[in-house]
């Protein structure tokens, strides 16, 4: 059974033949119109959504044992997204940006959040109307890509400056453990993958040191207590700011006078740069996918970078900014490993190439 499906199946179809999922306890009672609309008849949804009487569900991506995320039909839309486990923190991030100044009139903006249901681990939040960042960077004009590039690293410098602090922090540490993990994983296939990746995480590594003492910021999440979570700026180190965690093209939606950035299921704290570098990253492999190189978007991505430095907010990520993609690269090469899809090895080799030239600058 595939990681994840998108699927446009209408959920009156019998749900054993769309998502049949124990490892999601609530979601049939989700998929079955009837059964779902008792649970929108409380006030925070009515208020936003007007009746749930005729309630209709398409699901739009399913994550197996983890999340489905679906569209749900009533006088407006909806988007809900349903959890293997309690995920309260997730409204609560939202609504802490929305508090922030991330909320639905402001120009850089997320969706808003409109109502957690405990009883179904239920998310719902506006659906917002326009286009995809990532399909307009695939098939619009030098123009249009532009404009999205600059809109992009606009909500981002902006969200590094105000967002609260939030999550687990992920530090330099971390990163390390985790690629050494991924590294091993694509040794296991033996030859260039297993040659490359041990080339990448031993520059990774060296790279680390100078690192140490370097500002970290709130990735895609909140200050909370103790342990792996953060209470304050850890000693000899500048004051934090917010970090997505997993920021990327694919979730930008470009509306009229608003960019608006969703999927807060990910948020920790760390360095500003590893979201710069992810939002590169996603723009390098949207190339190599679609055109075949991996240089194919480079004009968007200088763009990026460009407009997302002259912000003034964070003038040291540039210094920063090869070892954390380099992480990445790390990451989207063991991705390609464990999905497999037609031409996954070519793309992983790709990736390990692009981090082990970018740590060569």
């Amino acid at each position: 059974m595939p990681k994840s499906v998108r699927s446009p199946v209408d959920s009156k179809l019998p749900s054993t033949s769309v998502v049949d999922d124990p490892g999601i306890p609530t979601l049939a009672t989700i998929l079955d119109p009837d059964e779902l609309a008792k649970h929108l008849e409380g006030p925070s949804v009515s208020r936003s959504s007007g009746t749930a009487r005729e309630v209709r569900v398409r699901v739009l991506k399913w994550h197996v044992a983890k999340r489905c995320t679906f569209e749900i039909v009533l006088g407006t839309g909806l988007i809900g997204k349903v959890y293997a486990t309690d995920r309260p923190d997730v409204y609560q991030v939202m609504e802490r940006l929305v508090q922030a100044g991330f909320g639905p009139e402001a120009e850089f903006s997320i969706p808003q959040p409109i109502a957690y249901l405990p009883s179904l681990r239920l998310l719902l939040q506006e659906k917002v109307e326009g286009a995809r960042a990532k399909d307009i960077l695939l098939v619009g004009d030098e123009h249009q890509r532009a404009l999205v590039a600059e809109r992009c690293a606009r909500w981002l410098a902006r969200f590094h400056a105000l967002a609260p602090p939030s999550g687990k922090l992920i530090d330099v540490e971390k990163i390390l453990g985790g690629s050494e993990r991924k590294c091993r994983l694509l040794c296991e296939e033996g030859g260039p993958l297993a040659a490359k990746s041990k080339q990448l995480f031993e520059r990774l590594r060296a790279a680390a040191p100078s690192l140490s003492t370097i500002p970290l910021c709130a990735s895609h999440g909140h200050s909370i207590s103790t342990g792996d979570f953060l209470l304050g700026p850890p000693l000899g180190t500048m004051p934090l700011s917010a970090d997505h965690g997993r920021f990327g093209s694919y979730q930008v939606v470009l509306g009229e006078g608003r960019t608006v950035v969703f999927d807060w299921d990910v948020y920790n704290t760390a360095d500003p740069a590893r979201d710069v570098a992810g939002f590169i990253l996603s723009l390098e492999r949207q190339a190599l996918r679609r055109f075949g190189s991996i240089r194919a978007l480079d004009d968007a991505t200088a763009l990026f970078l460009e407009t997302y430095l002259n912000a003034g907010r964070h003038p040291e990520v540039a210094a920063r900014l090869p070892f954390y993609k380099a992480a990445h690269c790390m990451r989207s090469a063991n991705w390609e490993d464990r999905t497999k899809s037609a031409g996954w090895s070519g793309r992983a080799e790709a990736m390990l190439e692009e981090g082990l030239r970018t740590l060569g600058q």
